[in-house]
């Protein structure tokens, strides 16, 4: 019988490169932008991830990018320390918000 391989090991996923956090930008529409918000930065670690990303890059990548994903990450650490319904609630005006201020630019 041939051994079935083993499954893939979820840590990998961990060590690529975050998603562009302009995708939250980019939305078409703020349930969109929660959407993607929630899918860049689900857990600590990828927000830990996100953070590492932002910060060795921004000597060498000037611009809005490093700003747009340190913001991400405090908003997410801050739902973090929330109830999940304050979260919730809270959410869809952050993001409007960051991307009223992020156009603006």
């Amino acid at each position: 019988m041939d051994a079935s391989p083993s499954p893939a090991s979820p840590a990998p996923a961990l060590l690529s490169p975050p998603h562009d956090p302009r995708v939250v930008l980019m939305a078409p529409d703020l349930d969109s932008a929660e959407r993607a918000y929630l899918g860049l930065l689900p857990d600590r670690d990828h927000v830990d991830a996100l953070a590492r990303h932002a910060i060795s890059h921004a000597r060498n990548t000037p611009g809005s990018g490093y700003a747009l994903s340190l913001t991400l990450v405090g908003m997410r650490l801050q739902e973090f320390k929330m109830g999940e319904a304050c979260a919730t609630t809270c959410r869809q005006d952050s993001l409007h918000s960051l991307r009223q201020a992020f156009a603006a630019e």
